[in-house]
């Protein structure tokens, strides 16, 4: 799969969101408690997540509040995320990170 580059990654912790912004003009909207439960690390397994959905209108309030993350890049393969629990090791890929939210166009 060629994966476009992000353009821009953002945290929004009031919207408990991480917003990656691709080159071909793709925004992907992960809630942070799926994205967090989708990492891909041995400890956590979260590679068994196949997609996870842009928050939608109806959601509420998560279980747990991602308040003090610290995201940084892991090469030129993806970032780390540490999240407030202090778990960061986990690596999100880029194309993994496609991958959970493509464009609707290409989601099956």
């Amino acid at each position: 799969m060629n994966v476009p580059d992000p353009n821009r990654i953002q945290v929004d912790t009031d919207a408990q969101t991480l917003t990656v912004v691709w080159t071909d003009g793709h925004e992907s909207i992960f809630p942070l408690a799926p994205l967090r439960a989708a990492c891909p690390c041995a400890e956590c397994q979260g590679d068994a997540v196949e997609h996870i959905a842009p928050p939608g209108p109806n959601d509420g309030t998560a279980e747990v509040e991602w308040t003090d993350l610290h995201i940084e890049p892991a090469g030129s393969v993806g970032i780390r995320i540490t999240w407030d629990d202090g778990h960061n090791a986990g690596i999100f890929r880029w194309d993994r990170l496609r991958r959970l939210q493509p464009p609707a166009s290409t989601h099956t």
